[in-house]
């Protein structure tokens, strides 16, 4: 009996502890299906947040032309993927996929739609002051409550109409949120949220709803929802790859930050780019790897650590 609770107790702390060490975990990319307005929409967020590339993939396969483009992505030295959703969204064979590749591979997922918001809120987000609320049952609200998030970068939970659902409630609690923006027009949506004891700021939809309801057809809405995925996603493509100045190297933006680093200082130890980056060191071991093959850096050993320094192809 005791060797069960032990057991017991054990399990329970590794769960515990995979929740809460995810959230300091610096994901290469973000894997969702592109179809799923709310599992989209969630994890759009963080993604552009953290300027980490967000990948479309279907449910039971990876399209060619992706596929051979995370190889690349993958031999360029990272790693590190974050897949949104369960199963039911994308399959256990699209991960082993991804696995077989070389990736390293987590999920987060919860059993409907509040739950894996929740989810992806308190493992990502790990704590924040602010949310944004809309109704996970009516898509009218999405658009503008993805801006909304983007805006002042904190996450998207759901409400069921006018019902908190109990994965709301968890996900405002673990966060220490103290103030939400709703995004609806429904009025019953504001009692339900107003009566978490929230600062709420409301942002009315009516407007957008009513034209819609006079457009009377759903496909004048993915029309919409298309471009905006389009939009999000050229966005994060040129804040993630930008090109170098006086070069035809392409460089992400942390990478052009090392870069103009070792251009002041000259010769620069590895390990005080921790602090002189704010980057963490495994993130900067990963590209100076990538730098270094594509001949833009050089590093030669030095004591425990490397000196490092630019090539002349870089002007």
């Amino acid at each position: 009996m005791e060797i069960r609770k032990v057991l017991i107790t054990t399990f329970a702390f590794l769960l515990v502890f995979q929740g809460s060490a995810s959230a300091f975990v610096d994901y290469d990319v973000i894997i969702v299906r592109g179809d799923l307005p709310t599992d989209y929409t969630i994890a759009s967020i963080y993604a552009s947040t953290q300027k980490i590339p967000l990948v479309f993939v279907n449910p039971d396969s990876i399209q060619p032309q992706i596929k051979s483009e995370l190889v690349g992505f993958r031999e360029k030295g990272y790693q590190l993927m974050l897949i949104i959703g369960g199963e039911s969204a994308i399959s256990g064979s699209v991960e082993q996929e991804l696995k077989d590749a070389g990736f390293i591979v987590n999920r987060l997922w919860d059993w409907n739609r509040y739950g894996t918001a929740a989810r992806v809120a308190i493992d990502l987000w790990g704590e924040s002051e602010e949310v944004v609320i809309t109704n996970g049952e009516d898509y009218t609200g999405f658009l503008l409550a993805q801006h909304v998030a983007l805006e002042r970068g904190v996450p998207i939970l759901f409400i069921n109409n006018a019902t908190v659902p109990d994965e709301t409630r968890g996900a405002i609690r673990k966060l220490g949120a103290t103030s939400a923006v709703l995004v609806s027009s429904e009025s019953s949506a504001h009692g339900a949220v107003n009566s978490l004891g929230l600062n709420v700021e409301t942002i009315e939809t009516s407007i957008i709803k009513d034209a819609a309801e006079e457009q009377a057809t759903l496909l004048d809405f993915y029309l919409v929802f298309s471009l905006a995925v389009i939009i999000v996603l050229a966005a994060v493509i040129i804040l993630r790859f930008r090109e170098g100045r006086g070069s035809i190297f392409l460089l992400t933006e942390d990478e052009e930050k090392i870069i103009e680093i070792l251009k002041m200082h000259g010769k620069t130890e590895q390990n005080k780019l921790a602090h002189m980056t704010g980057f963490s060191k495994p993130r900067i071991s990963r590209m100076l790897r990538s730098l270094e093959e594509r001949g833009l850096i050089e590093r030669e050993k030095f004591k425990k650590t490397f000196k490092i320094k630019t090539t002349p192809k870089i002007a």
